[in-house]
């Protein structure tokens, strides 16, 4: 497959957004794009389909690529330019079909792989394909991070199915970062999306059980005895000081996370379910620091919660989607296995792979 030199392309997702989902109607039909189709080079026949798209001009669009396909059948933006047509003609075969082939030509410049899997990434979240959409954004994404629309899709999918706000406004002030200042996206994101979410994110705090009546100071005294007694090997009273700590004050980071360190290896289920939930509050406190996730993970794991795992390093994955040993990943991979979700551990797999390399 071939590129052609086209300064006006780009994937339809960039100037579209979510108002290409599958409640978009198409526009009324206009004429330019296939006027210009049977007469124009190829540089503007694809250029005004990308026009056509972004007019959310079905027929138009349609018209421009198939003389784009005619005149350079191994063109890669002429079939992405095929793929946006048939997005919002919502023929998803054949749009996943065009994606595919872009998304997976190794010899493509990895920008306009990246707007290939961004465009499988958009049929799967409007066909409610939401995790199989997440990881197609990531690999997106990790082509080409300017590929804002990557960013703006993943904040949607945190905030709204996962509720990890943390990493969703992470995702969204990226994508104003990146994004042109005529995107209408861009206002929207800054104004309403952002706010809420950092309003969210304090409220959430604020109505955590025990948060209103605190007493940090109680707790930091508490957590230094108990600091004492473990280094005196009085573990048993070292985890119920540390129990006490967390209970003055349930938003203490250092109680919290040494509490669940220490019942980690306990034999008990119930010591388990505590060490979990105090890893829980320390994630909360530090959402990106990884090394907090895998021990939970890995204490979940080996206690065959599989399902506790794979929740943990969905999580986890959202705030580091590349990490540098690949580890959370591994584990993630495993975890679905072994509750029973082959086909999301494949995409997973797949992504993994691309990480690699």
């Amino acid at each position: 497959m071939k590129t052609i030199s086209l300064s006006l392309l780009a994937t339809f997702l960039a100037v579209c957004g979510a108002g290409c989902g599958k409640d978009a109607e198409p526009a009324p039909v206009k004429t330019d794009a296939a006027n210009a189709a049977t007469e124009e080079s190829l540089d503007a026949v694809v250029n005004h389909g990308v026009s056509a798209v972004a007019q959310k001009d079905a027929t138009g669009a349609a018209a421009a690529a198939k003389a784009a396909l005619e005149r350079a059948p191994d063109s890669a933006e002429a079939h992405l330019l095929a793929g946006q047509a048939a997005y919002l003609k919502r023929d998803y075969e054949r749009a996943r079909k065009e994606f595919d082939a872009v998304a997976k030509e190794r010899s493509l410049p990895n920008s306009l792989r990246s707007k290939g899997y961004a465009g499988l990434g958009l049929i799967e979240f409007v066909q409610h394909e939401i995790e199989v959409a997440r990881i197609l954004f990531l690999q997106a994404q990790l082509l080409d991070y300017k590929n804002e629309s990557t960013w703006y899709h993943l904040g949607l999918i945190y905030r709204d199915t996962y509720q990890f706000h943390e990493a969703a406004l992470e995702q969204f002030q990226m994508f104003t970062r990146l994004s042109r200042p005529d995107n209408p996206l861009v206002e929207k994101v800054g104004r309403e999306l952002i706010p809420e979410l950092r309003k969210s994110i304090q409220r959430s705090a604020a109505e955590r059980p025990g948060a209103s009546g605190r007493d940090p100071g109680r707790a930091a005294k508490l957590y230094e005895e108990a600091q004492t007694l473990e280094a005196k090997n009085k573990t048993s009273l070292a985890k119920k000081k540390y129990a006490d700590a967390l209970a003055a004050d349930p938003l203490s980071y250092p109680a919290a996370l040494r509490y669940a360190q220490l019942l980690k290896t306990g034999k008990t289920a119930e010591e388990v379910d505590k060490a979990l939930v105090a890893y829980r509050v320390a994630i909360d406190q530090r959402p990106s620091v990884q090394k907090n996730y895998m021990e939970a993970a890995r204490l979940a794991y080996g206690k065959k919660r599989y399902a506790t795992a794979v929740q943990i390093l969905n999580r986890a994955v959202a705030h580091d989607p590349r990490p540098k040993n690949g580890e959370s990943l591994d584990v993630l991979i495993a975890a679905l296995k072994m509750a029973g979700n082959g086909k999301l551990a494949k995409s997973w797999s797949a992504y993994r792979a691309e990480l690699g390399k």
